[in-house]
């Protein structure tokens, strides 16, 4: 062997035994990928599967059931916001990521620790009558959720032409606990689903 070969694998040796001695102090000055932090928010029907109803009738009990898994990191303490709307209503926007400006018919808080799920199970009903005055429209009465029934008369659903029914709107916004403030701020998670109101 030259004594230059020999040189060089001396060195790539000791520059190896170097690194590998160094490794754990080098580890504490290197930045490591980490992942998302986010919060999943899904909706699940009465099955426990992703098959909602589509159809129902006044007082009619619909069972579902709003899942939420944390991966922020740390436990979090969230705020599921019920809301019902008409086609006109506001509605929560994914692209500006605003919540709806309706007011919640309910809110439900509770803590999810880091990589953790809470399901959410929830027996809603919806109260409502056609309008004896106006053809075509469908007056909310109220909304029944988990038992506890909120009068629910301030919104009104007309005749879809297009879709040749009466269609509401039930959806969830997600609304995380925010440690400076002390407020519940919207979390751009919604999810929720189109009803077609039976008569």
């Amino acid at each position: 062997m030259k004594l230059h070969s020999f040189r060089t694998v001396i060195f790539v040796l000791t520059a190896s035994l170097s690194l590998l001695i160094a490794s754990p102090s080098l580890q504490k000055l290197l930045v490591f990928p980490v992942g998302d932090k986010i919060s999943e928010m899904w909706l699940l029907g009465p099955s426990h599967k992703v098959e909602y109803p589509s159809n129902t009738t006044t007082d009619e009990n619909l069972r579902l059931y709003v899942v939420v898994n944390n991966h922020l990191g740390s436990s979090a303490y969230y705020s599921v916001e019920v809301k019902f709307r008409n086609q006109t209503q506001s509605e929560p926007n994914s692209f500006n990521h605003t919540h709806s400006t309706l007011p919640s018919i309910c809110a439900f808080n509770f803590f999810v620790a880091d990589n953790q799920t809470y399901e959410l199970p929830m027996d809603i009903s919806l109260g409502y009558e056609l309008d004896r005055k106006i053809p075509l429209r469908l007056n909310m009465q109220n909304v029944t959720v988990n038992g506890v029934t909120i009068g629910y008369n301030s919104t009104v659903i007309d005749w879809d032409i297009a879709k040749a029914g009466f269609y509401g709107n039930l959806f969830f916004e997600l609304w995380r606990l925010n440690e400076t403030t002390g407020t519940f701020q919207y979390h751009q998670r919604y999810v929720g689903l189109w009803l077609k109101l039976a008569t």
